[in-house]
């Protein structure tokens, strides 16, 4: 079994790429290349971040700001 990412066999003990995973809806990978595909694609959670309107990406750095500047005071 490969992973979708890399084309690497995910079921050797190498953990390098860190472990097999499953990317639902889409096939098996390395956790590690998941995460790297994520990172590429701007995606956090359900959110593309590079699919938000201008205004919409402003107002969730405004709140991320707002919730940060909370958690240290």
């Amino acid at each position: 079994m490969k992973c979708m990412f890399c084309n690497e066999n995910i079921l050797e003990n190498d953990d390098s790429l860190g472990k097999p995973m499953t990317v639902p809806g889409r096939g098996v990978a390395h956790s590690y290349c998941a995460e790297k595909d994520l990172n590429k694609k701007r995606i956090f959670g359900s959110v593309h971040i590079a699919d938000l309107e201008d205004d919409d990406l402003l107002e969730l750095f405004e709140l991320v700001q707002t919730e940060v500047k909370e958690r240290i005071a």
